[in-house]
């Protein structure tokens, strides 16, 4: 294709009132690459200047903690994500967001509340907890191709099956709420973008939207105005605790992609609630973990379709469709009207350089991304950083002087907030 038609992909959109210079986010993934404190590491701020510095215009934080509560603690320290509950991770997000603003992106952090059913005791001895108490049970068929995930969340901390949650409290529900809107406030504090309150993929959230693993009968189960009250108090807590000014998207499977999970046509409804109680956007993902192959997708612009419809049917809110990694097709979903924009996650780590070269007319010179999840998801199963078998760089940026040496400001173009601005 000719440059012209990817032009559409380097217009700038207006996120509520962040300006992104182009339609192209990051996807949130979990690297392991914090250090053990599960605060910003050297290696990430590296690892995210690299796609800031490829070109991207949104970079989305890959879930972060937003509760010391065990049930959101106990998989999350365990599995080396960040957290955000405390002044002592201010530095390391400060930080993480002026690196990313030097290199010319915009950036805003998943905020999540816990595993749910996925959780694991392992390390921990904690166990997880759910909406009811059932276990989630992933079928091989269900699974993506090129690696054995069966026998690969055997050998990590997610056992498949067998290990039954506990039914979490109501008064354990309004801490976890609670605790998503100080995270959230100190997200705004740090000088991040924005937040986006992780409810995809089987998470906590995640599963009391479905009516698969949503058995309650009081006020949180039933309906779908009672399955989507958690989503709906999460959204109102960070409204009210960042103010009506501060970016807040969510980030929802379009389809559960189960026999009695929440299809489409629930998830429609699900964002228009979240809409009406605050959020400014959504992006999308597709599936749970006991249907990963659509949460990572086979095939590209997997989710493209559902996209359009739910873009279709909230009218003027930005959506962003996850999975579009070839530049013709991300170029057609935006164009068509499909999506807002596109996010690229496992793409990104093959080649951080992806927006430059569709920019650049270079698409042709794009390392392509094969899905195999043997060095990046396959290793984030097992508690390992993340590599790429197609680049060596992933995961060593912090060794490579490009990445982990930024440009200093002039004080004329820094500007630091006064206590009244926050």
């Amino acid at each position: 294709m000719e440059l012209a038609s990817h032009d559409v992909l380097f217009e700038p959109i207006m996120l509520k009132n962040v300006e992104v210079k182009n339609r192209i986010a990051m996807a949130p993934m979990n690297m392991c690459y914090t250090d053990n404190d599960n605060m910003v590491s050297d290696q990430q701020l590296a690892y995210y200047a690299a796609r800031a510095l490829g070109g991207v215009g949104l970079v989305v934080v890959e879930a972060v903690g937003a509760s010391d509560h065990e049930t959101c603690m106990g998989t999350y320290a365990a599995y080396k994500n960040l957290m955000l509950t405390r002044p002592t991770h201010l530095t390391g997000m400060a930080e993480l967001a002026e690196t990313v603003h030097t290199c010319g992106s915009k950036i805003i952090v998943q905020i999540a509340i816990g595993p749910g059913r996925q959780g694991t005791d392992a390390y921990t001895g904690i166990q997880p907890v759910a909406p009811s108490p059932i276990a989630w049970i992933p079928q091989p068929d269900m699974m993506p191709p090129g690696i054995d995930f069966m026998k690969t969340f055997e050998l990590g901390a997610h056992p498949p099956g067998g290990l039954v949650p506990r039914e979490i409290t109501v008064e354990e529900l309004e801490i976890l709420v609670r605790d998503l809107g100080e995270s959230a406030k100190l997200a705004r504090i740090a000088d991040l973008d924005g937040v986006e309150i992780h409810a995809p993929h089987g998470y906590l959230i995640h599963s009391f939207l479905s009516p698969r693993s949503n058995k309650r009968t009081d006020k949180y189960g039933g309906s779908i105005e009672n399955r989507a009250r958690l989503l709906v108090d999460c959204v109102k807590s960070v409204r009210a605790a960042v103010g009506d000014d501060y970016l807040l998207t969510v980030r929802i499977s379009a389809d559960e992609h189960m026999p009695d999970g929440f299809h489409v046509d629930e998830t429609i409804e699900f964002c228009k609630m979240a809409v009406a109680a605050g959020a400014d956007g959504i992006h999308l993902s597709d599936g749970c973990y006991e249907a990963m192959k659509y949460f990572l997708p086979v095939e590209d612009g997997q989710v493209v379709e559902e996209s359009g419809r739910i873009k279709a049917a909230l009218g003027e809110v930005p959506v962003v469709c996850p999975s579009v990694h070839n530049p013709d097709l991300a170029a057609e979903t935006v164009s068509s009207g499909k999506a807002d924009m596109i996010s690229i996650g496992r793409g990104l780590l093959a080649d951080p350089e992806w927006p430059n070269k569709v920019k650049a007319g270079r698409a042709k010179d794009i390392v392509k991304c094969t899905r195999c999840n043997k060095g990046c998801i396959s290793r984030f199963v097992l508690g390992l950083p993340a590599r790429c078998i197609l680049n060596p760089e992933l995961g060593q940026e912090k060794y490579i002087a490009k990445y982990n040496t930024r440009p200093v400001l002039p004080l004329k173009k820094r500007v630091w907030k006064t206590l009244a601005e926050y």
